[in-house]
């Protein structure tokens, strides 16, 4: 079982205009600059740099916390615990729009925001620049009125001294240590970032520290380091694209109970009760069939397609958006399970079962069922089914 949460609110931390506030970009950045590389903005040449500046990102996902964790409490959630296939683990995940001059290695960080903070209204290319809310300086206030609230110098379990990558205050405080904190490691590979924050979220979902959302940063040596580490710019979630800032909580769900797999070579699945709509407050139960691609004829009094096979033991599905081909749910193997594994018993033959509030409305979205044996898999991908308010 994979569920989507989507980010509630997101902006960059600006060093270079430390008092610009852009809550309703449609992208998030992060990006270095080194001193005496020649710098852009938004394609605006601005010449050699004498110092060196770095953005940073927030992302809050809000009452979408509360929400995981009211399911877990409940039981719909299993133990967020990071420790076997059955407990669930939580990826933080964004979606790139374009990058530049990266480096073949290199890590990105999360940590947990140890203050709150406004997020705005502003955009980097606002003219006059808008200095209310979030930004590198403050974390509230407006800059222009001298009201703002700056970052904290030294809050608690900071991971910040107060200082930027130069001279300049600010650029947000979060909390490190054990438990805190996650990284990914890049290695010549795409920049999307697909990170483990499970120790986070049961943090803020135990109430262990106080849900302020997510610092996305680089580490801090290769924030301050004299090298041309390039941008990277995400999908916000002001982008109205299906890419938004999103956290997937994932845990094996699946259930084997006394099956009998079809053994032809050759066979054709299929839906029993697919609709053509689900309403977002849906939790459906998707059924699937199976029969034989040529069937052997035979004399019988019932139809040879109403049979008790089931798909092979070790299927799985994905779903798709239709247009874009994005896989808004991947089969994948966390901790060594995969996490959409169809289930399988005699009494309702193969089944998995999806809540809709994960999917973007009124979009028509694709099942692919992927089927495997030890020397034979198979896929089929002819479904297709809408979400809608």
């Amino acid at each position: 079982m994979i569920r989507i949460y989507y980010a509630e609110r997101d902006t960059t931390l600006y060093e270079k205009q430390p008092e610009q506030n852009a809550g309703l970009d449609e992208v998030l950045e992060l990006i270095k600059i080194a001193s005496g590389s020649r710098a852009f903005e938004r394609g605006t040449d601005l010449g050699i740099q004498a110092n060196q500046y770095n953005t940073r990102i927030l992302i809050d996902f809000g009452s979408e916390i509360t929400s995981i964790a009211n399911s877990v409490e409940s039981g719909e959630i299993p133990a967020l615990t990071n420790l076997h296939p059955t407990s669930a683990s939580v990826f933080l995940n964004l979606r790139t729009t374009k990058a530049s001059d990266l480096l073949q290695s290199y890590s990105i960080k999360a940590y947990a925001v140890s203050e709150s903070w406004d997020n705005g209204r502003g955009r980097v290319d606002d003219a006059p620049k808008t200095k209310i809310a979030a930004s590198w300086y403050n974390r509230s206030g407006d800059a222009v009125a001298q009201s703002g609230v700056a970052w904290a110098t030294a809050s608690a379990h900071s991971g910040n001294t107060g200082k930027g990558t130069t001279e300049l205050a600010g650029g947000g405080t979060w909390i490190t240590g054990s438990g805190f904190e996650a990284s990914q490691s890049f290695n010549n590979e795409a920049p999307d970032l697909r990170i483990n924050v499970t120790n986070i979220v049961k943090l803020w979902t135990a109430g262990g520290i106080t849900n302020n959302g997510f610092i996305i940063k680089r580490p801090f040596a290769e924030e301050q380091d004299g090298l041309v580490r390039g941008s990277i710019a995400f999908f916000g979630r002001e982008s109205h694209t299906i890419f938004v800032p999103k956290l997937e909580v994932c845990w094996d769900d699946s259930s084997i109970n006394s099956v009998s797999p079809i053994t032809s070579n050759t066979y054709v699945p299929y839906f029993k009760n697919i609709k053509a709509e689900y309403r977002t407050s849906e939790i459906a139960r998707f059924f699937v069939g199976v029969r034989p691609e040529f069937p052997t004829k035979s004399y019988a009094t019932s139809s040879f397609y109403i049979t008790g096979d089931t798909l092979p033991l070790s299927s799985s599905y994905e779903i798709i958006d239709s247009v874009t081909k994005e896989v808004m749910i991947k089969d994948e193997k966390v901790f060594g399970s995969s996490k959409t594994k169809i289930s399988q018993d005699t009494t309702n033959g193969s089944f998995f079962d999806l809540r809709m509030d994960s999917f973007m409305p009124e979009r028509y979205y694709k099942i692919k069922l992927t089927c495997r044996r030890t020397n034979d898999t198979q896929t089929f991908d002819d479904f297709y089914f809408k979400v809608v308010n």
